[in-house]
């Protein structure tokens, strides 16, 4: 299948590939703290973390049974004591001798090899028979660091921390981990016609849920939002509530970035009135085509469409590019995967498309993607699980043949 491309010649539209690189290139990786591993589940650590143990730290058993040594077979064994987990027995065994052990214990000295309890006999209540002859050396034996080692990386830096590595963070001898802090980006909300969630509306009045909808976003990409009063379609509203939130890592706001009369936003940056450095750009995408991207006092605001569907998918495409920078990660745009569409897919136009889609896994990816496409629609974009991508001028596609796409983050 033909390669992906994201970047394209067009005087007057910018390239996704293109817009991205403009953004992570102005912004700055965040300095780094120290927290609790309690606390670190989704952090991205910034420093390697290295073994301080082994682990297991010392040979153990691996079943219940008795442990002897295998140099030298006896038809009879003697019982001395017994090894459990937290309970080593701290005494060597002879020729001839055994310590019953159960799983997790310390071997003790002198033995070599498990017989599992299932191929033993107690002859008496100090002595076991083996039924199974053959004594084998190191047999149902974790030997010492069979996991890891003192010294051994667990973890290389620049890496989001998952539940299933705090098991072995623990386990390493490791409880304070240095970690990139998260970024806090303000979320602006600007229209006349938005209103906080769950307040009593008029007529004329839709709720804002797009300050929510990043809100979620950037908490899942691994920042901590701040959700700002939402601005009226005037100058004065918009300058007041961003210069009191210049502390933020990243503004990013939601409406007015357009080219209407009432797209207050992009009509006063274009002006440079606040902005130490600005850029207006149209992207050759579908949904969202409209982007700033400057600095105010250093400061570094995203605008993004106000329409819902264009917002949730601006933000999956550069929002999680800007604060995976900030957290010091690569990989900016998600991973790219093949399937099976299960319809047709018109030609396309010169804009990259992010068709919503479903996804079904079989013995192949199965693409579905919705019939109507509308931007407006956020109950689609709900149903959705995924994102057809077409690169501009891609010719239609048919039921049955390969097409990209891309998955939603696990809670997107």
């Amino acid at each position: 299948m033909e390669k992906l491309e994201f970047s394209m010649v067009n005087k007057n539209l910018l390239s996704v590939k293109e817009a991205i690189n403009e953004i992570v290139n102005n912004l700055q990786v965040l300095q780094s703290e120290d927290i609790e591993l309690t606390n670190a589940l989704g952090r991205t650590n910034a420093s390697k973390i290295i073994s301080k143990l082994n682990n297991p730290p010392q040979d153990v058993s691996s079943m219940d049974g008795y442990a002897v040594n295998s140099k030298i077979k006896f038809q009879n064994y003697k019982i001395i004591g017994e090894s459990s987990a937290g309970n080593p027995y701290i005494n060597s065994i002879s020729d001839g001798e055994t310590v019953q052990i159960f799983t997790g214990a310390y071997l003790p000295k002198g033995a070599d090899s498990v017989v599992i309890q299932e191929n033993t006999k107690l002859k008496s209540k100090n002595f076991v028979y083996f039924k199974d002859d053959k004594v084998l050396k190191n047999r149902h034996i974790r030997k010492k660091g069979l996991d890891f080692k003192v010294g051994d990386m667990i973890l290389d830096k620049n890496n989001i921390i998952k539940s299933r590595d705090i098991s072995t963070i623990a386990m390493s001898g490791n409880f304070w981990l240095n970690v990139r802090i998260k970024p806090t980006i303000g979320i602006l909300s600007t229209g006349d016609e938005i209103e906080k969630v769950g307040e009593l509306l008029n007529k004329n009045k839709i709720p804002s849920g797009n300050n929510i909808m990043l809100a979620a976003m950037i908490k899942i990409f691994g920042g901590t939002p701040r959700i700002l009063p939402i601005s009226k379609d005037n100058k004065k509203s918009i300058k007041k509530i961003i210069e009191s939130n210049l502390d933020c890592n990243l503004l990013i706001s939601t409406g007015g970035a357009s080219v209407g009369k009432y797209d207050y936003l992009s009509q006063f940056f274009n002006k440079k009135q606040v902005f130490t450095s600005f850029d207006f750009w149209k992207i050759a995408m579908r949904p969202g085509k409209p982007l700033i991207f400057g600095k105010i006092q250093n400061t570094p605001l995203l605008g993004i469409p106000g329409n819902p569907v264009s917002a949730g998918v601006c933000s999956l495409i550069f929002l999680r590019a800007a604060i995976r920078k900030m957290l010091g990660l690569k990989n900016f745009f998600p991973d790219i995967y093949e399937g099976v569409t299960t319809s047709d897919i018109d030609e396309n136009d010169n804009r990259m498309d992010f068709i919503r889609s479903t996804l079904k896994i079989n013995s192949k990816n199965f693409v579905s993607p919705f019939v109507k496409q509308d931007s407006s629609m956020t109950n689609i974009f709900s149903k959705s699980n995924c994102l057809i991508i077409r690169k501009p001028f891609q010719k239609k596609s048919t039921a049955g043949d390969i097409v990209h796409f891309i998955k939603y983050p696990d809670f997107y």
